[in-house]
């Protein structure tokens, strides 16, 4: 794959806070278990796991057809503090499968992103 846009748009756009990636030497395009593959065809043994997110590895078979089916019959995907059924679904799995037989009487939250971190145009930023 070639790249469509230019090498440095990561430094320039992106925050600082991941300066402990820009040292990798890659562009990744496609990734799939523990692998994952650069614009470049180059293959990385992932290591980084998404800060380990991906206990499956990178789009596991059964995930992704339930993501796909999902997405297929236009399932919500930006329900934030509604109440949807995948949701709902989610929840009462949560409670079979993990509170009642820990007998735990928590809560769950769903957070979005802080304030602060959402985008902004860069002329509503404070001055520093």
């Amino acid at each position: 794959m070639t790249l469509t846009f230019a090498p440095d748009i990561f430094e320039s756009l992106e925050s600082d806070v991941r300066s402990y990636s820009r040292s990798w030497p890659a562009v990744f395009d496609t990734a799939q278990g523990s692998w994952m593959r650069t614009a470049d065809g180059k293959e990385y043994l992932d290591f980084f796991a998404g800060a380990g997110a991906l206990n499956y590895g990178h789009n596991h078979p059964v995930l992704k057809k339930a993501l796909i089916d999902y997405l297929s019959r236009d399932g919500v995907t930006h329900g934030l503090d509604m109440s949807t059924v995948a949701k709902g679904e989610f929840l009462e799995r949560f409670q079979e499968t993990i509170l009642k037989p820990r007998g735990l009487d928590y809560k769950v939250q769903f957070p979005g992103p802080p304030a602060p971190t959402r985008w902004r145009p860069r002329s509503s930023w404070p001055a520093r």
